[in-house]
């Protein structure tokens, strides 16, 4: 079962972080970036959680919780009105608490938003893309797991060290384990105490369709996972986790 909270959370930490890779790689999502400048606050209720989306210069910045003067403010009365925004399932509009007449800055980021869905499930998108969306997706995904779901929480307590996701020669992410929840970071990390390295995007994107068996790919060396085995065990755990969360 799902928890709304959390899943407000994965869409704002995770999901939406990906803008910041589409607007690097894409030429399309750079041009629609480029089409208004300012920040953009989503919150899901009084007290749950928000993000704030900055777009410079055709580049976007996404920061967990809300920094310096938004132009523009979302307000989801429920955590889950936010999660049927990013779903496309039941009412999910926002009450825009300011900056109801920026026009340019709504289509903005309804734009982006579509660009990335296209991305993400057209089935001409550019695979190479959606597998660094993805992997970006997933690591962000389970760092929010360990720190603010219970189930995930109880597991990974204790737990310290940097855990690093990655495909061979392109996109990586980290998630830095402290003994009382975790965090993500974007990159390699600087000394990783476990990997996961996928030879490819093609080995990642047929992991996530459920179109590889992971024993025989780890025995071709398609998916390679070195270090500690304990950290292991638990990331394997928590990877089962987001797929709970995100269809």
């Amino acid at each position: 079962m799902r928890n709304e909270e959390v899943l407000a959370r994965i869409h704002l930490n995770a999901v939406l972080s990906n803008l910041e890779i589409l607007t690097r790689e894409d030429a399309q999502a750079q041009s629609i970036a480029g089409t208004w400048q300012g920040s953009i606050l989503l919150m899901a209720g009084l007290q749950g959680p928000r993000a704030t989306l900055e777009m410079k210069q055709g580049a976007v910045r996404v920061t967990p919780g809300r920094t310096g003067n938004p132009g523009i403010i979302l307000f989801f009365p429920t955590a889950k009105m936010l999660n049927n925004l990013f779903t496309g399932a039941g009412r999910g509009f926002p009450v825009p608490v300011k900056g109801l007449f920026r026009i340019k800055g709504f289509k903005a980021f309804a734009g982006l938003a579509k660009r990335m869905e296209t991305v993400l499930k057209g089935a001409d998108a550019p695979r190479k893309l959606k597998a660094r969306l993805l992997l970006n997706t997933v690591g962000r995904t389970v760092a929010v797991l360990a720190d603010s779901e219970p189930e995930s929480r109880k597991a990974a307590s204790g737990l310290r060290g940097i855990a690093e996701l990655r495909i061979k020669d392109s996109e990586a992410v980290h998630i830095i384990f402290t003994g009382e929840g975790a965090s993500a970071a974007p990159g390699l990390a600087p000394d990783p105490d476990l990997v996961m390295e996928f030879a490819t995007e093609e080995v990642f994107l047929d992991l996530t369709e459920d179109k590889v068996d992971v024993f025989a790919a780890i025995c071709l060396e398609d998916i390679r996972v070195q270090g500690d085995l304990h950290m292991g065990d638990i990331v394997n755990g928590l990877l089962d986790r987001v797929g709970v969360y995100l269809q």
